[in-house]
């Protein structure tokens, strides 16, 4: 029930934060808003202020805003309504949705910068037999000081220095109360990073041991941080879309639906709140990217139909629109479905299912 509880709480807080992104930039540019909804389905809950009616739904996975004149054919040119704005306003709308879920983003992986990021030390916690770190007499435990005379102290500096290509290093480490200096010839190992490209990437036969502590990081550094990583994880996704999309990324290996976010939120929130509040900002980056995609339904169909009216001088016949957009419909909910029975099995929940229905 709590993992439930969890799991519509970040769900519904990432589309509602989108959607009000649409919300306040609307009202900004003096375009109505009818309706903001917290969920779907039966409303449980409404209030009118402002001329917007404001309402709880009985399905909370999301939300959405009812903007006056939202679509050519309901539009009379009254002055508030979305279509009588210039295109520049309409856009700014749009985007404003998606730019909330990047904002967001930012400010939760500041907050956990700034507050101290749960961080693997660089403890040794296994070593695997017949690899160049057993060979050479690294042990379990054995924590690792610095890797070629610089200082290391989480376990992502380690991994740094290992992969700096160098033909052999020195691991200077403690264990127990000695300090040992240890000469280690790395192996090269050829990988994929996540472009798909293939690299040699220098192996020692290692791993961290489930040791943890937060690194708490200035203010002003956690700032740029923040921005590295926002930065970091669009770039990645944008990638792994078009790696897909020529067939580099396995597709189904790619992508997860309701399911395994169910899933990896309950682990998130197991792990302790920094982890979920970083699952969640890089599920937001997710939908920022996403919501981007010029697809009909999306935000970027909306302005991808913008472009086209710009570049005719004139909008799309409603027809059109119309197709466009049941197209839109038809290809995301093939998406879900294929990405739902993927997590389906994925995660054995048929399996789970009789067992615990036989169990009963």
């Amino acid at each position: 029930m709590q993992s439930a509880l969890i799991f519509i709480f970040v769900l519904g807080a990432l589309v509602v934060i989108h959607e009000f992104g649409h919300f306040i930039v609307a009202r900004m540019l003096g375009i109505r808003a009818e309706k903001f909804s917290i969920g779907f389905g039966p409303v449980l809950f409404a209030k009118k202020i402002d001329g917007t009616e404001f309402c709880v739904s009985l399905l909370p996975l999301g939300g959405f805003v009812k903007l006056a004149g939202e679509s050519p054919d309901e539009a009379k040119g009254a002055p508030w309504e979305f279509q009588s704005k210039p295109l520049l306003h309409r856009v700014a709308v749009v985007l404003a949705g998606p730019l909330m879920n990047a904002l967001l983003a930012y400010v939760l992986f500041f907050f956990i910068f700034l507050t101290g990021q749960p961080t693997l030390t660089a403890r040794i916690g296994k070593v695997l037999p017949d690899m160049p770190a057993a060979k050479a007499g690294l042990l379990e435990n054995d924590k690792v000081l610095s890797v070629n005379g610089v200082a290391v102290a989480t376990w992502e500096e380690v991994l740094k220095e290992v992969r700096s290509d160098k033909e052999t290093m020195i691991l200077r480490v403690e264990r127990g109360p000695d300090v040992l200096d240890v000469l280690v010839t790395p192996i090269k190992k050829e990988t994929r990073n996540f472009s798909g490209k293939v690299v040699r990437t220098a192996f020692l036969g290692i791993a961290p041991a489930n040791e943890i502590i937060k690194v708490k990081t200035p203010f002003l550094k956690a700032w740029g941080l923040a921005a590295e990583r926002l930065w970091s994880l669009t770039a990645m996704i944008f990638v792994s879309i078009g790696l897909m999309i020529t067939g580099a990324l396995p597709f189904k290996e790619s992508m997860t639906g309701p399911i395994g976010i169910f899933f990896m939120t309950q682990q998130a929130a197991q792990m302790g709140w920094a982890y979920l509040l970083y699952f969640m900002g890089s599920l937001s980056v997710s939908l920022f990217v996403l919501n981007l995609l010029p697809i009909p339904v999306l935000d970027g169909g909306h302005l991808l139909f913008m472009l086209i009216e710009k570049a005719k001088g004139s909008p799309l016949r409603e027809i059109v629109r119309e197709r466009m957009t049941q197209g839109g419909m038809v290809l995301l909910l093939g998406l879900m479905g294929f990405v739902i029975l993927q997590d389906v099995s994925r995660f054995s929940i048929v399996d789970n299912l009789m067992k615990l229905f036989g169990g009963s």
